[in-house]
């Protein structure tokens, strides 16, 4: 006879490739055989976040825990480290100690990131990790620190959050060993990332399908155009536009394979207009390089109310492939809201500013989607200054009863979904 206990050991990996978190470390916790079977799922990711951190060293970290069985390091493909914790100001050195030796011994990893100014701790280690495809981390290193980049190759993806000249000197020969792997590049807040330095990466970079280069103040959206030539095959292109008296490039090099696109604007708005103009022209661009796009980011440092028009030119672009659109920073009117719900008939998420005044018109425009999922209220990116009702649990109700598709709605920190009550009692309930 078969019981759960006695299932092949097979079977039970594929169920359990279907848990996570809490779930899956209680399913670990039945029998030794559904341990067995659950362990290549629980040390798959390594993460450490500020709530580990907290309360470090009163919790064995995953990094010590790796070290008391290594066996267990076979099994770690992703690690990501959030956190630090500190002694004396300072990051804790046996936490970092651990962290090296653990990174030494996980010989199957895949992807490390690191967001904390660490990043000298764990250079020797990832070197030599013929599986390692991605990496995001800090670059403030000395140079011969930024040296040891060089030596790790083979990688698919990288992320450098903010670093120092010593790490943009040696990008171009560091680029230059990954190029015929590296498929992804993000540039993010690099105050001496210049133009010439991208004209002398890209070029070598015919893998390229995705390029980030957001809030480097040296490299503005005319440069980013220009250097498109370089990169035709892009799939996801994000970027910075500043206020500038430069003229666009002549000749802008199309990118019919684009599928995401982010724009970042640092734009002051005057009486005259509540749109940046380039934002207008990249999606005139767009539309005719007719590539249809999925994902479409947009962001302001200064809030203003996006123009309807610019919505229309928007929707009427790309309503027919538009699955998943950000707005930060920006207010919509109810036209525009209406606009988008009702003609982008494959939108499944979307994340905007949300009050609990306009909740009501919102509810209604909701009706008229086709798909949507997911709804993020992304709040206010100035409330210290004006300060805005949140989304009640009333909003959330109305809105999720008015569209049956809705999954989930994430507000005010906290994440809102659908449950299902069968037999009886109201249409829609939510949960928190």
């Amino acid at each position: 006879m078969v019981s759960a206990d006695n299932l092949n050991f097979d079977c039970l990996e594929l169920i359990f490739a279907y848990l996570s978190g809490n779930d899956l470390v209680a399913v670990s916790l039945v029998s030794r055989s559904f341990l067995a079977a659950a362990i290549p799922r629980l040390y798959r990711r390594l993460f450490f976040g500020l709530n580990q951190a907290k309360r470090y060293p009163s919790i064995i970290s995953p990094f010590a825990a790796i070290l008391e069985h290594p066996n267990l390091a076979s099994h770690v493909r992703y690690i990501d480290i959030r956190a630090i914790p500190t002694m004396k100001f300072a990051p804790h050195p046996k936490f970092l100690h651990d962290c090296s030796r653990t990174l030494s011994l996980c010989k199957n990893l895949g992807s490390f990131t690191c967001t904390l100014d660490v990043m000298p701790a764990f250079l020797l280690s990832l070197q030599a990790k013929d599986g390692l495809e991605s990496m995001r981390f800090i670059g403030n290193l000395t140079t011969d620190q930024a040296e040891q980049l060089v030596q790790i190759s083979g990688l698919r993806e990288v992320t450098v959050d903010t670093s120092s000249w010593n790490v943009v000197n040696v990008l171009p020969r560091w680029l230059e060993t990954l190029r015929p792997t590296l498929m992804s590049l993000t540039l993010y807040s690099i105050q001496s990332l210049n133009v010439e330095i991208l004209e002398t990466v890209l070029p070598n970079l015919p893998n390229l399908t995705r390029l980030h280069v957001v809030g480097c103040p040296k490299v503005d959206h005319t440069a980013v155009l220009r250097l498109l030539s370089h990169t035709p095959n892009l799939e996801s292109l994000a970027f910075t536009c500043y206020e500038s008296s430069r003229p666009l490039p002549p000749v802008i090099p199309p990118l019919s394979c684009l599928r995401h696109l982010a724009l970042d604007a640092h734009y002051a708005p005057t009486p005259t207009t509540s749109t940046p103009t380039f934002w207008t022209t990249m999606i005139d661009l767009t539309r005719t390089w007719s590539c249809p796009l999925k994902s479409l980011t947009l962001r302001l440092s200064d809030k203003i109310a996006l123009a309807d028009s610019f919505v229309t030119n928007l929707v009427d672009s790309h309503h027919a492939t538009l699955s998943h659109l950000v707005i930060l920073n920006c207010t919509l009117t109810d036209q525009s809201i209406l606009k988008i719900c009702q003609d982008c008939t494959e939108l499944e998420r979307i994340a905007l500013s949300l009050t609990s005044k306009n909740s009501g018109a919102f509810a209604s425009a909701v009706k008229k989607a086709k798909r949507l999922h997911t709804i993020t209220e992304v709040g206010d990116l100035h409330s210290s200054h004006t300060p805005h009702a949140p989304l009640t649990k009333d909003d959330i109700r109305i809105i999720m009863s008015n569209q049956p598709s809705i999954e989930k709605i994430i507000a005010d920190g906290r994440v809102w979904t659908v449950r299902i009550t069968l037999l009886y009692a109201p249409p829609c309930s939510i949960a928190q």
